[in-house]
């Protein structure tokens, strides 16, 4: 269900199945070097950048931090993904990813259509809007850190801010972010940034949102989570420009889309 190359030696990987374990592959050797029976089927993996640790998810919506050093799997901790005053259902895992130049800050997809940021083991924040109920879809973070972009059921592309001005302060708890920018794709089940270099793009970019949100909308605040979904607190609110649509031609250059 899910694969990735150990970031500082690709003569290594990690992967995931449907049997519930998590293995960890020597190329050279051609063969299992280390497996973890995790008792749920497993959908998610991912190293973290300096390879000595991984992340696993589990169709169940559980969340499990592995060292990998010396390519074995020893279990460390399980990473509470839900917000201590509110107790619901937990939806299987779908994607992590590391934020740029990070080894402790990770988005991690599920399919209760969130977006959630871990640091460490704490839930800082929550990303919202798009729709993942059952499809095996994961976001991924411009390599500025400034975007988050995921694809969605909806045959939508999702772009929500992640600079480091808008992101909460840890003493806030969890916020909650539903201020986004989208376009139409038929289809689409994955959507990346375009890697290479930003600059003149970025700023484009910028422009682009602000213009479409001034024209078709008004600003929607950042919200701080308080146990109920439904509920704001004014202390959370900060002006955002997003929530509209970019343009085409925005987002012929800005996105590899892939329609299955």
């Amino acid at each position: 269900t899910c694969i990735q190359f150990n970031p500082v030696d690709d003569k290594y990987f990690i992967s995931g199945s449907l049997d519930a374990k998590v293995r960890i592959w020597s190329i050279p050797d051609r063969k299992v070097v280390d497996w973890n029976d995790l008792h749920e089927m497993v959908t998610a993996a991912c190293y973290t950048p300096d390879g000595q640790r991984a992340l696993v998810g589990s169709y169940k919506g559980s969340c499990h931090l592995y060292n990998t050093s010396e390519n074995k799997l020893q279990p460390k901790s399980q990473i509470n993904l839900q917000n201590k005053r509110k107790k619901s259902h937990q939806k299987k895992i779908t994607g992590f990813q590391f934020a740029p130049g990070s080894s402790s800050e990770v988005l991690v997809t599920s399919a209760d259509s969130r977006i959630r940021v871990v640091d460490s083991s704490d839930l800082i924040h929550k990303f919202k809007g798009f729709r993942n109920t059952n499809s095996q879809i994961s976001a991924s973070v411009t390599a500025n850190g400034k975007y988050v972009v995921c694809a969605s059921e909806d045959s939508y592309v999702y772009v929500w801010k992640h600079e480091a001005g808008s992101r909460p302060s840890r003493n806030k708890g969890v916020t909650v972010t539903q201020s986004y920018e989208h376009f139409h794709c038929k289809d689409v089940s994955v959507a990346i940034p375009w890697p290479g270099t930003w600059g003149l793009r970025d700023i484009q970019l910028d422009d682009n949102i602000d213009e479409v949100s001034t024209a078709n909308h008004p600003p929607t605040p950042v919200e701080e989570y308080s146990g109920n979904e439904g509920s704001l607190s004014a202390s959370g609110y900060t002006n955002s420009p997003l929530h509209g649509t970019i343009s085409s031609a925005t987002n012929s250059y800005f996105f590899d889309r892939i329609s299955a």
